[in-house]
């Protein structure tokens, strides 16, 4: 594989911190391919209490029904369980999760959220639970009854709702926040993983932690959204964030929203760049006492970063990545994670021929004033695409994406050292 990323961030509200001083050993790297023999997505990756990780993926075939398909590693990336959770008649897609942890801070279960199709009702909103080692807890969809009645899930008749993404408060009864996104088509046939251009408005919800009833469902508009898959509270546990894309009437552009919980106004609903349009917004961390949002420009010549306080100003200007992108073809900015420095990595996809056949991995790591200190990518010989970055705790990079084995898509599951290299 070729080399990948970059990007900034600093660690406050959302993210861990480390004493100053002390040395971390030096990370160990690998690289892991992941096939239950059927046409797999990489959606999701997170880094488990015991250090090793939990991976989430969607399988979808001509020959079978689709469905979620989660996998947990030890540090080292080997398989120590798999899961397959998927309906007769119905395909399940994930699209985010979050650990559940107990007070001494380990995994007790994991809170997926994603998208149930079927061909008699068409998309809607998923809730999946499951324990440490994925056995299943419970589910809840909109074809239950647990929402409460039809509008706090199908607005109107036409209109559906994706599951983008998901949070859980540390309350006392570990409720869950999730955000989705209502389209006005039927997806079902086929369901895009990438509506751009087809998003409505945006749907928010707190559901009950002890029995997934719903405490409130709010839907705000403002132009046409087509969500990242992130979803995050709050210190105080009273409002949340999200974002993604925003196309009105004054363009296209990245998006960041804060609402307090059960509002029917949001905080704030801001476009960014400041003054600028012609930008997606595709992936949110939180960086300082803010975000950052990755994205890229319209014509996908440039990776664009832009950090914004927790109020919704921007802390300092637009950040365009590669600094010389005179011999890019395409390049799309996937997803972006602080650093322990304080700094941000980046991970995009960078296209290696016109025709579109062979893409890379492409990882850039930025300090905490924004400038570029080092870039990698890695790929093969064909499709190689960036889904998600993270920094684990030894210092090292983590890098989920999909591959392309003999004309069969893999989940593919890097580890790099801290300077994005494989040893």
């Amino acid at each position: 594989m070729k080399g990948l990323f970059t990007i900034v961030c600093f660690l406050f509200l959302f993210s861990s911190c480390k004493e100053s001083g002390v040395q971390l050993a030096k990370p160990s790297t690998f690289v892991k391919y992941f096939s239950d023999g059927q046409q797999d997505d990489a959606v999701d990756v997170l880094e488990t209490s015991d250090n090793g990780y939990l991976i989430l993926s969607h399988s979808d075939s001509s020959s079978a029904f689709g469905g979620i398909n989660v996998i947990k590693t030890d540090q080292s990336g080997n398989t120590l369980w798999e899961k397959s959770f998927r309906r007769n008649k119905s395909d399940l897609s994930p699209s985010n999760f979050v650990a559940m942890k107990d007070n001494s801070g380990n995994d007790q279960g994991y809170v997926i959220v994603g998208t149930v199709k079927n061909s008699n009702f068409g998309a809607r909103l998923l809730i999946l639970r499951i324990k440490a080692d994925g056995s299943f807890i419970d589910s809840v969809s909109y074809y239950t009854n647990k929402f409460g009645n039809a509008n706090s899930f199908r607005t109107l008749t036409g209109e559906y709702v994706l599951g983008k993404g998901v949070a859980q408060s540390s309350n006392a009864t570990n409720d869950i926040f999730v955000i989705g996104q209502v389209v006005q088509v039927d997806l079902v046939t086929p369901v895009l993983p990438d509506i751009k251009g087809k998003g409505g408005d945006m749907y928010f919800a707190q559901i009950d932690g002890s029995n997934l009833d719903t405490v409130f469902t709010k839907i705000y508009g403002a132009g046409t959204s087509v969500l990242a898959r992130r979803l995050f509270l709050d210190y105080t546990q009273t409002s949340a964030y999200w974002g993604g894309t925003r196309t009105d009437d004054q363009g296209t552009h990245m998006r960041l929203v804060n609402s307090k919980f059960n509002s029917q106004l949001t905080n704030f609903d801001l476009p960014y760049p400041t003054g600028s349009s012609g930008y997606y917004g595709n992936d949110i961390s939180p960086y300082g006492y803010g975000f950052t949002i990755v994205g890229n420009d319209l014509s996908q010549t440039q990776i664009s970063l832009v950090s914004v306080g927790s109020e919704g100003n921007e802390i300092r200007p637009a950040i365009n990545l590669p600094v010389d992108n005179s011999q890019i073809i395409q390049i799309t900015g996937n997803s972006v994670c602080s650093t322990l420095d304080g700094g941000l990595l980046v991970l995009g996809t960078n296209a290696v021929d016109a025709q579109g056949t062979n893409t890379d991995y492409y990882m850039t790591k930025l300090d905490a004033s924004g400038a570029p200190q080092w870039e990698k990518t890695h790929g093969g010989k064909y499709l190689d695409i960036g889904v998600r970055v993270l920094q684990s705790s030894d210092g090292g990079y983590v890098v989920l994406g999909t591959t392309t084995l003999a004309n069969v898509k893999t989940v593919f599951l890097m580890k790099t050292d801290s300077q994005g290299n494989i040893e």
